[in-house]
């Protein structure tokens, strides 16, 4: 039995760091990398956003403050992590 199974990986470049280098990685090493900007990626969706992206009723927020809070307590950080390798990170995926 012939288990050939291809790993799939995102290349890309993170919008987060400083160098912007190129970086291939597959998935679940692209989450760990995106973990360590946790503080910055709830910095920007505060910035960009008025309303909850995540929850399923709106959820207004007075102003950024309350948006970073929303964000960093109200939703796990898998959830935030996804959405932004999902909607972020332009990707070129390779086999």
């Amino acid at each position: 039995m012939n288990n050939d199974k291809k790993m799939t990986h995102i290349s890309s470049k993170c919008q987060y760091c400083t160098n912007r280098m190129q970086v291939t990685a597959d998935r679940t090493s692209w989450l760990i990398h995106l973990a360590s900007h946790r503080e910055q990626i709830i910095k920007h969706l505060a910035d960009t956003t008025n309303s909850c992206v995540f929850c399923a009723y709106s959820v207004e927020f007075a102003d950024k403050k309350h948006a970073a809070s929303h964000y960093r307590w109200g939703h796990q950080k898998s959830v935030l992590l996804g959405r932004e390798l999902q909607q972020h990170i332009p990707q070129m995926i390779t086999a």
